[in-house]
Parts: C-alpha cells; structure tokens; sequence
C-alpha cells in the first residue's frame, strides 16, 4: 500500500484547484508505465467511475493527471474534442473562450472545461500550452493530450458517432455534466456560448434555503 503523502496535489500556483495526484506526476516518461502504476495508485472512484476511462493524461501545463481521477471527479464539467491543425475550420476553441468568460469565478472552482486533441502527434503539451495562451484560457480550463491509442479511446468513448480519423475528426460533441450526481448530457459544441454556459448551470446542484442541517 502507498503512503498519503503520495496523492499530495500539484502546487495551486501551477494549476489552481485541479488535484493532480503525486502517483500520476511520477516524472516517468512513458505513459504506459504511468498507466500500469495506475492500478497500485487507485484512489476511491465515484459515481462516474465506470463510465469515464482513468488514462494517463498530460495537461497542457506539462502535468500528467490521470483524466477520471484528477480531471472529472467530483468536479462539474464540460468536455470537448479539438486539434490545433482544426481550429481554422472547426474553431471550437475560440467558441469556448467565450463561454469561459461566462462562466466566470466558477471556472476552476467546481467546475471546469477540458479540451482533448485528437492530434495528439502533433498536439503536445508545449503546443497545446501556445494553443491555449492564444485563447486567453484561464485557470481551470484544461488541454489535454497523450498516448494516439489513449486519445482515440477517449474518443470514442466520450465523442463520435462514426469513425476516429485522427486531426480530420469533427469535433462537434460537447459532453457536460456533474460527477457528484452523475448527471451527464451532451449538446453540440458549436452552439451559442450563452447556452453552453446555461447547460452548465442546469447541471448544478441548488440547494434549498429552507433546509437545514439536522
């Protein structure tokens, strides 16, 4: 069994509120390792547990998370799929930005964007770090990428309806939800960024004034 002391999080200065394990920021280089070591590291799942694969990621900060683990639990959430090379045809992010903004001080606070490429050969964490300054994304909102066959599972799992073409996918599924509850939809990630924003809001828990703790 392992120590607490090694699921202590990644410094708040580097990626505020986001818990990245200390079993998932080994410092290995090879993310199949990391994946194996996975197993010895599981922390407690959550409602979503069996749904959402617990890859090996890495952040766009350099960071290796693992992506249920670290980027989905217990966190609202909104998910998407993009590459850099799509952008210009398919600009999602720069849709995205603006529903960041109206988000607001909940980004990183709860709830939280994560954006995977599906280039990942070309998408690395430095790129997509560029890719992500360009767009003015703010604590909390995520870019990850890793291992071809770990993002087209992802993919798959989580976007197409059809066929994984690598940087030539369209990246048209928006996946949102809240962990916690288990409370998942999926809308198109072209949509207006007010009602992106919205949906994220439908999925928070309200709780009611009139009740009080026994």
């Amino acid at each position: 069994m392992k120590s607490r002391r090694q699921f202590l999080t990644a410094s708040a200065a580097v990626l505020p509120a986001l818990a990245l394990s200390a079993c998932a920021n080994t410092g290995t280089s090879n993310l199949s390792a990391a994946s194996t070591e996975s197993q010895r590291c599981k922390k407690p799942g959550g409602p979503s547990e069996k749904y959402f694969p617990n890859i090996v990621v890495m952040t766009h900060t350099g960071r290796k998370a693992w992506f249920y683990d670290d980027l989905i639990k217990g966190k609202i959430v909104g998910i998407n799929f993009m590459s850099v090379k799509s952008e210009e045809q398919f600009p999602v992010t720069q849709n995205l930005a603006k529903v960041q903004e109206l988000v607001g001080d909940k980004l990183g606070r709860g709830t939280f964007m994560v954006s995977i490429t599906t280039d990942p050969e070309h998408d690395t964490p430095a790129v997509l770090e560029a890719f992500a300054k360009k767009h003015g994304a703010k604590d909390g909102w995520i870019f990850v990428t890793g291992k071809p066959s770990d993002m087209q599972a992802l993919y798959q799992k989580l976007g197409a309806h059809g066929g994984y073409e690598g940087a030539g996918v369209n990246h048209h599924i928006w996946r949102y939800g809240n962990e916690p509850y288990a409370r998942w939809a999926a809308s198109h990630a072209m949509a207006k960024p007010h009602q992106l924003a919205e949906r994220l809001s439908w999925v928070e828990v309200k709780k009611d004034p009139n009740c009080k703790k026994a």
